[in-house]
């Protein structure tokens, strides 16, 4: 699915978006909000895929480390689309 995280569009799932959520939530105090922290932290493309992440600030090591996984999963789960179609074309001239 697609959410807006940080004025980006982002592809992720309903689990890694309710755990986004929960970063944001332990990371916010009377200072500051923590959905600030992605702010500026990656780019991602047209598909939502993060492209680059990027910290230009002090960052909280759970939300660096967390956008990174979310960078690998997304490729995986784009790896694993494109194997299966492969796999499926494979089947039907060969099947």
């Amino acid at each position: 699915m697609i959410k807006g995280i940080a004025y980006q569009k982002v592809d992720l799932t309903e689990q890694e978006f309710e755990f986004y959520q929960e970063l944001v939530k332990q990371y916010t105090d009377e200072n500051k909000k923590g959905s600030e922290y992605f702010e500026d932290l990656f780019e991602t493309n047209d598909a939502g895929i993060i492209t680059i992440i990027k910290p230009t600030k002090s960052i909280p090591w759970a939300i660096l480390f967390f956008v990174q996984n979310l960078m690998i999963n997304q490729q995986l789960r784009s790896n694993d689309e494109r194997m299966s179609k492969l796999e499926k074309m494979i089947g039907e001239k060969h099947g």
